[in-house]
């Protein structure tokens, strides 16, 4: 029996989240860009009419990509959260963690990638913002509110979350994406472990 027009086929979902899948492992490799519909079609081995099919057009497979990109990182954001013994302990954690990620490729070229297409489009920065950057500092906030000793006021809570991924981010695309690491190199570990001291040194000043 034919399909009634505009119907789903039976493996819709599946087909479409191996297509992303093959998109997203093009655009996270080689070059940060913004790859055309047609770039996009040919990693996935595809034609633009079934990625039209399956995503409308080019940004609203572009804002999937996103949304895919932050269910990935769910398992990493939910490890991080859990609260620590001191408020110490928390921006220490966090710190670690920062220096694990900017070890992983895909990391920072997922938002690199999520950077130049938001920046590019408005509908996909809101997606990047929704589905990874905003994510990310909240996993942050939640760790630090549920530690002891941490500020009551969530303005500072979520101030303290930017201050920590925002130097990560920027370390990340100076040293990998910049060619950082050939003309002014940084000593990952010896930045962050600066990084971490100095804020939490500013939160016992303010305890």
């Amino acid at each position: 029996m034919a399909r009634t027009p505009g119907a789903r086929n039976y493996n819709f979902d599946a087909k479409r989240s191996a297509l992303l899948e093959s998109v997203i492992n093009f655009a996270l490799s080689g070059e940060i860009q913004r790859p055309s519909l047609r770039q996009l079609a040919l990693a996935a081995e595809t034609s633009e009419p079934t990625l039209r099919h399956y995503f409308t057009d080019r940004k609203g497979l572009v804002i999937a990509m996103m949304a895919e990109l932050g269910e990935r990182a769910q398992p990493i954001w939910r490890q991080l959260e859990q609260p620590s013994e001191s408020m110490t302990d928390a921006i220490n954690a966090c710190f670690r963690h920062a220096l694990t990620r900017m070890g992983d490729d895909l990391f920072f070229r997922m938002h690199a990638f999520g950077m130049v297409e938001g920046m590019a489009e408005p509908d996909v920065g809101q997606a990047y913002l929704e589905h990874v950057l905003e994510p990310s500092l909240d996993c942050v906030c939640r760790k630090l509110s549920g530690t002891p000793g941490s500020p009551d006021d969530p303005e500072e809570i979520r101030t303290a979350s930017i201050a920590m991924f925002s130097p990560v981010i920027l370390m990340c695309l100076h040293q990998h994406l910049l060619g950082g690491r050939a003309l002014a190199p940084l000593d990952d570990q010896s930045t962050v472990q600066h990084l971490s001291n100095w804020l939490s040194s500013a939160f016992k000043k303010t305890a």
